[in-house]
């Protein structure tokens, strides 16, 4: 494997074990993002990592209408059923990435890009072994700091306890480039928030498992 594609390696799965269908797969390269022609600095932009289904991205389209929501998610089928319900819908405001979201930085040309980034329930690798194939480290803070625009926000929730505590760390170090807006543990609790019920939202309840969110803001 060459640096580059290790660089982009993806882990897991990346399509489900039952084949999904569009419903029109002639317009699904309409919604891909186009990196130069789509992302203007001037426009409230939005990225969503990790986007699964889609319910996250469908709130953020609903909520800022004027808005380009970026859904980044390399799962197939996500990516089939959030397509599907943007034609059921008629939503025009959200364009997908369908790679590793370091490549997406990394093809990015321009400098203060996003207005907020989402990661909603990003995938724990709870064995100690697989920690460091996790998203939210330090490095990643430092890697979108030039991609925020001043004062932008980043929205993050987890369920689990490990990972929680890992990103706790990592706010830790970064902060002087970001305030941790949330930081009283009584707001630190996902369902008292006007946020989305997604389908790993909905997983760790039926388990019986807190959700934590997190606010950040850049500050320089």
């Amino acid at each position: 494997m060459n640096k580059l594609s290790h660089k982009y390696r993806i882990y897991g799965r990346t399509k489900g074990r039952k084949k999904k269908k569009f419903i029109d797969p002639n317009f699904f390269n309409d919604y891909l993002i186009n990196l130069k022609k789509d992302i203007n600095k001037n426009k409230k932009t939005i990225l969503d990592i990790g986007s699964g289904s889609g319910e996250n991205s469908l709130f953020l389209a609903k909520n800022n209408p004027k808005a380009l929501i970026i859904a980044c998610e390399i799962f197939q089928d996500g990516n089939i059923n959030l397509y599907n319900n943007l034609l059921k819908l008629k939503i025009n405001n959200i364009k997908l990435f369908t790679g590793n979201v370091v490549k997406l930085f990394d093809q990015l040309e321009l400098d203060y890009c996003f207005n907020e980034i989402w990661i909603l329930f990003p995938d724990p690798w709870p064995k100690n072994r697989h920690h460091k194939r996790r998203l939210i480290k330090t490095s990643f803070f430092k890697k979108i700091h030039p991609l925020l625009k001043s004062q932008s926000k980043i929205f993050i929730s987890t369920d689990s306890v490990s990972y929680f505590t890992s990103i706790l760390n990592s706010i830790y170090n970064i902060k002087s480039l970001y305030k941790w807006q949330n930081d009283r543990p009584q707001n630190w609790i996902y369902e008292k928030q006007n946020l989305p019920q997604t389908k790993f939202f909905k997983k760790a309840k039926d388990s019986y498992r807190l959700s934590f969110f997190i606010e950040l803001v850049k500050t320089s």
